[in-house]
C-alpha cells in the first residue's frame, strides 16, 4: 500500500535532510518546551568548540554551571533574539560565549574552518510547542540547541494542503509560546506540502507569506499575502 499519509511526508523530509543536507536527528527528550531550546546541545556545542572558557566556568560554578548558563542565556534570547545569540553568542559572567560559528571567508583560515564544522544541525520531529498542553508540531530545526525553524507538512494524499498547514499554525498555534515569540526562538515557520512551501517570519502578525514551487529559487515575484483561498491579506 502506497504511503500517503503525513507522517510518510514527514520521514521523506526527514531522510533529505539527514542524506543530503547534513542534518542530524534530534531527541524530544533533550527538548526544553518551557525555555523553547535543546539545553543539553547547547552545553555540548560550547565544551566542543570552547574547552578552555566551559572548563573555567566549571570550576568556578561546580555543580550549578548549566543552570546558571542557561538563564544568562534564556535572559539574552529574550532581550536581543535568537539571530543576535546566534550572530555575536551571550555574556556569562563577564565572558563571551559562542553558540554557532560562521564559514570564514578565506578557505585558508583552518582554525575557523574546524570550528564552522562543528555546529549541530538538528531536525527533530513531533516536537512539544506549547508549555501548557502536549499539543506537537511536526518538525523543528535547531542550530547547536537553538530553534531557527518550524514545519507543518501536509501531505495531498490525505486531503489536506499547506492551506491546512497555516489554518493549524493560526488556530492551534499561540505566539505567545516562546517557540513561536517572534524573534526570540524559531526566525521562520513553514507551511509544506509537496507541491508548494509558505513561510512566515512572524506568528499572529501582518506579515508576508513567501510561496515558492518546486524548482523556483524564493524571490519578489513569490511574495504572496493569504486569506483563506485567495492570497489576498495577512499571514500566520
Amino acid at each position: 500500500m502506497p504511503q500517503t499519509n503525513e507522517k510518510a511526508f514527514e520521514t521523506y523530509v526527514e531522510e533529505i535532510l539527514l542524506t543530503r543536507g547534513g542534518w542530524k536527528s534530534g531527541s524530544n527528550a533533550e527538548w526544553d518546551k518551557e525555555r523553547a531550546l535543546f539545553p543539553a546541545q547547547v552545553f555540548a556545542f560550547i565544551a566542543d568548540t570552547q574547552p578552555k572558557l566551559w572548563a573555567e566556568m566549571q570550576a568556578l560554578h561546580a555543580a550549578g554551571l548549566e543552570a546558571l548558563l542557561l538563564n544568562s542565556l534564556v535572559k539574552e534570547l529574550d532581550a536581543k533574539g535568537s539571530l543576535h545569540v546566534l550572530r555575536h553568542g551571550f555574556k556569562f559572567y563577564g565572558k563571551i560565549f559562542r553558540l554557532a560559528y560562521f564559514k570564514p571567508a578565506h578557505g585558508a583560515n583552518w582554525e575557523v574552518l574546524a570550528l564552522f564544522g562543528k555546529n549541530r544541525l538538528t531536525v527533530t520531529r513531533q516536537v512539544p510547542c506549547h508549555p501548557g498542553d502536549n499539543r506537537t508540531l511536526d518538525m523543528v530545526l535547531a542550530v547547536n540547541g537553538l530553534p531557527v525553524s518550524t514545519i507543518e507538512l501536509k501531505n495531498p494524499g490525505t486531503g489536506q494542503s499547506w492551506r491546512n498547514a497555516v489554518r493549524q499554525y493560526k488556530e492551534d498555534r499561540d505566539p505567545r509560546a516562546p517557540l513561536f515569540e517572534f524573534k526570540k526562538r524559531a526566525l521562520v515557520h513553514f507551511a509544506a506540502d509537496p507541491d508548494e512551501v509558505h513561510m512566515t517570519t512572524r506568528m499572529g502578525g501582518e506579515d508576508v507569506l513567501s510561496a515558492v514551487q518546486p524548482g523556483q529559487s524564493p524571490g519578489p515575484d513569490h511574495l504572496r499575502h493569504w486569506q483563506g483561498e485567495g492570497r489576498e491579506s495577512a499571514a500566520v
